[in-house]
């Protein structure tokens, strides 16, 4: 074979190799693009409460107040029980805008209501509710704590302008008589409890037993006085002497009961609440709030999600 003929052959197999690259790439351009996922509702409700709650972590990250400790504790808990945030097609993410704490936690709890009350999804709204709770308990943590001296021991609201000012059912409750029964014995005891405190104690404290005493009577006449609901309250409850033997003691008991109280209210918002059950969050909030301003408070005295676990 010539010089000449073996050029022609080798350019003839060039030529063919490049024929059958060029018609590749056009089968390739031709192929229809991958169509975008496009995330669930339920995906985008939970991932707008994670943005929310990043915002809390990021604003609380170099504050030294007991806000900013409380939710540098509390919301990065909250944002792992929500998840990691769906990402379409994953790029560059643009740097958040730096928001003060305060608005970043009023954003995160009133966004929580409002995606609890709209979301058909009932997990997801059980965890919203609480996330809701959760930031307003961060903020009486902020607001109640008395460092020096007795505190007023008066109802607290959530502050919500949504869940109204009622801490006992309006018009018809979600919650059933059997349960408001257990409720008004839970409250009733309570009082019992503060009226033998205030015997031992004196001068302010005193007072303040007084006080929490009379506020839980009038909760359990409040839920009494609902239709169908049975009364089932004692005369007399045990309250052991050395829970009410020094003022230590006293304070201890005190915040064990409305701890236990605001547990189970924070349970009852979480499972059964919502717009029209603004009592049960108030209630929660009510007797988390008086624990948290008794002395010796602590940050982790705060619940990340009243009402549920993080295992949930």
């Amino acid at each position: 074979m010539t010089v000449w003929a073996e050029r022609t052959v080798r350019w003839g197999a060039v030529a063919a190799l490049a024929a059958a690259a060029l018609s590749g790439c056009a089968l390739r351009a031709e192929t229809p693009p991958l169509e975008r996922r496009t995330p669930l509702p339920e995906v985008v409700v939970r991932d707008d409460a994670a943005v929310r709650e990043q915002a809390v972590v990021d604003a609380a990250s170099d504050g030294s107040s007991t806000l900013a400790a409380v939710e540098s504790v509390t919301a990065p808990v909250r944002l792992e029980v929500l998840g990691p945030v769906y990402v379409a097609t994953p790029g560059a993410t643009p740097s958040p805008t730096p928001v003060e704490l305060s608005d970043a936690v009023l954003d995160a709890r009133d966004g929580a209501l409002a995606a609890a009350a709209a979301t058909p999804d009932e997990e997801l709204a059980v965890l919203l509710r609480a996330t809701a709770l959760g930031h307003s308990l961060a903020l009486a943590a902020h607001f109640v704590v008395t460092p020096d001296g007795w505190p007023e021991m008066t109802d607290r609201l959530a502050g919500v302008a949504s869940l109204g000012d009622a801490l006992t059912p309006v018009g018809d409750a979600v919650v059933d008589a059997d349960e408001l029964a257990e409720l008004a014995v839970v409250h009733d005891r309570a009082a019992f409890a503060y009226e033998v405190a205030a015997a031992r104690a004196a001068d302010d404290e005193r007072t303040a037993w007084l006080e929490r005493s009379a506020l839980h009577r009038a909760r359990a006449e409040a839920l009494l006085a609902v239709p169908g609901v049975e009364d089932r309250r004692d005369d007399l409850y045990d309250v052991p002497p050395e829970a009410v033997a020094d003022t230590d003691a006293r304070i201890a008991t005190a915040r064990a009961t409305e701890t236990a109280l605001g547990e189970r209210y924070a349970a009852l918002w979480a499972s059964v609440g919502g717009p029209e059950d603004g009592w049960l969050c108030n209630a929660a909030y009510d007797a988390y709030a008086a624990a948290f301003a008794l002395p010796g408070f602590g940050v982790a005295d705060v619940p990340a999600l009243p009402g549920v676990t993080a295992a949930s």
